[in-house]
């Protein structure tokens, strides 16, 4: 038994394969009232049938994977199917652990009520303790080996590549690359799938595909998964980001400033406290100035200490007033027509919905963002700032809300992106989340989850340095924006790298919690061992002599998260996963040098040009001295030494990952 795969024990891998390619239209999954599950009886878990299992089909990770009450069991290394002999109903589906990974006695698949993998002797499960977690599943096995052959074929003949996705790191996965087995699987031999699930990610499996002459799940990958990327996950097009009809240019004075992605409406919706109590022109100002206001003095977050930018004042607030005094507005209100920020990028963030998964909070099916650049008073350029505006998307925390959001995104593919009815399609999308009263539950009733800012325009030293910070919509109601901790983020204190008492706290508690950091299950908490920890803003510095860092460059050069050498046990991070896990989750090291960044993934740029991504999203290296270490700029692979120094190499390309995702998240059949 191979243990060198890592297989998520999801829908999209073990019933998506079973059950979505062996597809029975006559059993939608609007057939399935998932509330039955509460009510099933566990011995009936092991035989679903048909309609009960096409109510699982959704996204991956969807699912809590768990051996107990409150604990998430890791990545299956395999998942294999067997047949029951003289059975052509019904398939088992085996997930196997190494004793070393989990060794529980069983797994199970948590949707409001459970599907149970079994290790220990009962039911179908055939030997206790030997890594093969068990169960039987309703499939048309006839079906299903016409599917898998047919799969097979078409991934040898278009020499598919298998990839798989270990925390955002791209990894060539050979065992994936395994054709389905078939006289073994005919034998009763139990064959592993990890072949056809890995290729679902890339595949055409819609009904497009079928009704066009082309099998189902037989569509060539490169054309179909480019244009997920470019119309479904991260949209930069100045067709859609400079539509005339839905933003503003503030420099030509053009477009319509009351369109629905325009920097006013998205403020105006937010400062609203309700939908039949929209924001008047005075109270967006009163928002806005508010909030930019916090950068002129002095902020204690979490007992952190932010600096005051009183920059913010010259860079933009003065000009901005002085701007709209001159039109005509009240003085001391800013007219949202001379508002210096251009919209660079609309993002799906559907590879977010663990929210609500191992404590982190968030949405269920991931969210919307919209990125914001500063552009200079005198519009002669663009300014070092971006906005990113981060909405949850208020949707039930269910299998099938989450399909049906994933096929909204997956739908603008059949549109010219920036065409009319792509921009008409996409603001139907966006408007669940943007305005106000989509989650009636929330401060403001805003789906805000939080507005992030990332600058060097506002830094008063030279060179500037770069900062982040954080902002909620205040829950004390207020109504305005509260600046928060940066998530995932210590205070910059904790990582100087050095031995000191700050160093040694944040190393013990990555080395306390290196399995859950391994397994991207982990929320940095507020305080730890009874001290404040998350930071109130983050800094791009050097740790040692406070001078500004580089976030790209030879290791060990380029800023992360680190202790100490071995020298000092109580500083040194044991387990080097979780070291780099932990440092990319954190913002600058995701900004910098675990991701050779250069400062922004979303560059900030002037009206009329289109925002260059960094290396991590697209795979090619970006701006700021970004090095691409496999040295080849076409094969969109960003290939990154790791910055401590080690001889550790990682790939990235962000946005193929999370177009992969959204792609088999869809399920891409018509209910």
């Amino acid at each position: 038994m191979r243990t060198s795969k890592k297989i998520l024990l999801s829908c999209a891998v073990v019933i998506l394969t079973t059950v979505l390619v062996s597809w029975n239209r006559n059993n939608s999954t609007k057939e399935l009232n998932t509330s039955r599950w509460s009510y099933l009886p566990e011995k009936d878990f092991l035989e679903f049938t048909n309609a009960e299992m096409n109510g699982l089909i959704a996204a991956d990770d969807e699912f809590q994977f768990s051996p107990g009450s409150g604990q998430v069991a890791p990545t299956a290394e395999d998942v294999l199917v067997q047949k029951i002999p003289g059975d052509n109903s019904h398939l088992l589906i085996m997930a196997f652990y190494s004793k070393e990974n989990f060794s529980g006695p069983f797994v199970s698949i948590e949707n409001g009520g459970h599907l149970v993998f079994r290790d220990d002797g009962r039911g179908y499960d055939k030997k206790a303790g030997d890594g093969l977690y068990t169960a039987k599943v309703a499939v048309d096995v006839n079906e299903f080996r016409r599917t898998a052959l047919n799969m097979t074929a078409q991934m040898k003949k278009i020499d598919y590549k298998p990839i798989r996705f270990e925390h955002r790191a791209m990894i060539a996965d050979p065992d994936a690359d395994e054709s389905f087995d078939i006289q073994k699987w005919e034998s009763g031999d139990a064959v592993s799938i990890s072949g056809l699930t890995n290729a679902l990610s890339d595949l055409d499996i819609s009904d497009n595909a079928a009704s066009s002459g082309v099998s189902a799940a037989t569509t060539t990958i490169p054309g179909f998964i480019d244009s997920i990327r470019t119309h479904c996950v991260f949209i930069t097009s100045l067709a859609v980001v400079e539509d005339p009809t839905r933003t503003w240019n503030s420099c030509a004075q053009k477009g319509n400033v009351d369109g629905p992605w325009t920097f006013k409406t998205i403020m105006k919706q937010l400062a609203s406290k309700d939908p039949s109590h929209i924001a008047t022109d005075a109270q967006v100002s009163d928002f806005v100035k508010n909030w930019l206001g916090k950068w002129a003095t002095t902020q204690i977050v979490n007992g952190d200490t932010v600096a005051a930018r009183p920059l913010v004042n010259s860079k933009i607030l003065t000009p901005w007033l002085t701007k709209s005094k001159n039109a005509g507005a009240p003085t001391g209100q800013l007219d949202m027509r001379f508002a210096p920020f251009k919209l660079l990028a609309m993002v799906n963030r559907f590879d977010l919905r663990e929210g609500g998964v191992h404590g982190i909070p968030g949405s269920g099916v991931g969210e919307g963002r919209f990125v914001f650049g500063l552009i200079s008073s005198a519009c002669d350029g663009p300014l070092k700032m971006g906005v990113i505006l981060e909405f949850g998307v208020n949707k039930p925390n269910t299998c099938d809300a989450r399909k049906a959001w994933a096929q909204q995104w997956i739908a603008l593919k059949n549109f010219t992106v920036g065409s009319s009815q792509y921009n008409q399609a996409l603001q139907a999308i966006t408007d669940q989340y943007s305005k106000c009263g989509t989650n009636p539950a929330r401060p403001n009733q805003s789906s805000l989850d939080q507005l992030r800012t990332n600058e060097q325009a506002l830094s008063s030293a030279n060179p500037g340095v770069w900062e982040m910070k954080e902002f909620v919509v205040d829950p004390g109601g207020t109504g305005f924006l509260k600046q928060n901790t940066v998530a995932q983020n210590p205070s910059d204190k904790y990582n100087a790298q050095v031995i000191n008492a700050n160093v040694e706290r944040m190393v013990k508690y990555v080395n306390s919690n290196t399995l859950a950091i391994k397994r991207d299950s982990f929320s940095v908490p507020l305080t730890w061992e009874n001290l404040p920890f998350l930071g109130g803003a983050a800094k791009l510095i050097t740790v040692t002599t406070g001078q500004v860092a580089s976030p790209t460059g030879q290791p060990p050069k380029p800023y992360h998260w680190a202790g100490t050498d071995s020298t000092n046990r109580s500083t040194f991070i044991r387990n080097d996963a979780a070291r780099f896990n932990f440092s990319l989750n954190t913002c600058w090291g995701c900004h910098g040098g675990e991701t050779q960044t250069g400062f922004t993934h979303v560059d900030p740029v002037f009206f009329g040009t289109k925002a260059t991504l960094s290396g991590f999203l697209t795979g090619k290296a970006g701006t700021g001295g970004a090095i691409d270490f496999d040295k080849d700029s076409t094969n969109e692979n960003m290939t990154i030494k790791d910055p401590t120094g080690s001889a550790t190499q990682r790939t990235f390309n962000d946005i193929l990952r999370r177009a992969r995702d959204l792609n088999r998240a869809s399920g891409s059949r018509k209910e």
